[in-house]
This record gives C-alpha cells, sequence and structure tokens, in this order.
C-alpha cells in the first residue's frame, strides 16, 4: 500500500471517528437540555405574599376540622411554599407554580395539584382534602407592597 492509500484509510477513519464524536457531543447536550429545562418565568402580579382562608364547600360539610387559614408565598423562580394553619395544628407546603392564563397550578413533589383562578390580585378555587376528605374553597388575596423575592439593596458605591 502506498501513500496514497494510507492517507485514503486515515481520512476515511478521521471521518468515522469526527462522526462518532458529534453524534455522542449532540446526544449529551439532549440529555442536558431535557433534564435542565427550568419553569418560564412567572406574570410579576403572581409574585408575592397571598394570605386568605379555606373552608368546606358546602354549609354542613366538614366543621371546624375542615376550616383554617393559609399563607401563599409564590417566588419569581417559579416556586413556592405555603403554611396551612387549623386551630393549633401548622402545615407547610412546597412546589412549583405553573401558570397558563388565568389559571395557576400548584404542584407538590409528590404529584398532587391544585388549581386557582386568578383574577386581579385574588386567587380562587375548590380542592380536596386530604385530611378530612371533603371539598374545600380557598381563596387568598395578594399582600399589597410584599414581593416574595424583595430586590437587593444597592452597595454603597452605586
Amino acid at each position: 500500500m502506498g501513500k496514497r492509500g494510507i492517507v485514503f484509510v486515515a481520512t476515511i477513519a478521521l471521518i468515522v471517528l469526527s462522526g462518532c464524536a458529534a453524534r455522542t457531543q449532540t446526544n449529551a447536550v439532549a440529555r442536558l437540555t431535557e433534564s435542565d429545562v427550568r419553569p418560564s418565568a412567572l406574570p410579576s402580579d403572581l409574585v408575592g405574599i397571598w394570605n386568605g382562608a379555606f373552608g368546606p364547600h358546602s354549609a354542613d360539610a366538614g366543621g371546624r376540622g375542615a376550616e383554617g387559614t393559609i399563607t401563599l408565598t409564590i417566588n419569581d423562580d417559579g416556586t413556592y411554599t405555603a403554611i396551612e394553619r387549623r386551630g393549633a395544628t401548622t402545615w407547610n407546603h412546597s412546589g412549583v407554580v405553573v401558570a397558563n392564563g388565568r389559571t395557576i397550578t400548584l404542584r407538590n413533589s409528590s404529584g398532587q395539584s391544585v388549581s386557582l383562578v386568578h383574577r386581579a390580585d385574588t386567587l380562587y378555587g375548590v380542592m380536596a382534602d386530604q385530611r378530612s376528605g371533603y371539598t374545600l374553597q380557598v381563596s387568598v388575596v395578594k399582600k399589597s407592597g410584599a414581593l416574595a423575592n424583595p430586590a437587593s439593596a444597592p452597595s454603597a458605591g452605586q
């Protein structure tokens, strides 16, 4: 085999190897893209602290065990925390917020979700209560002037 043959074989080998490397890199980029997807930014009017109450959907359902207050904090990164109070008992919840037009969905890590309608400074809806088994109505109002993630104070040099 002459010099031409060696150059030809080396060129083919180089093309094959660069094709494999490109395919591996493309797959790695695709895997990163799928796993690192972050929720889209929320509308700014959703971000903040919301206070309200929940209770039985009908007058005779649930009694006092199904009534309480809730403080919902929606962060600008698409996450939320909620503090639910019933009498002397408090529960904490957290998860992600998905906005879809006038509706938002709060999803926790166990897959449970609650959809609420967004109208002006109010979020409201109904949900199944995991503790009492009743259907509850919930309504929260945005606390005016409170941001979930307040902007950093400018440094002295700015």
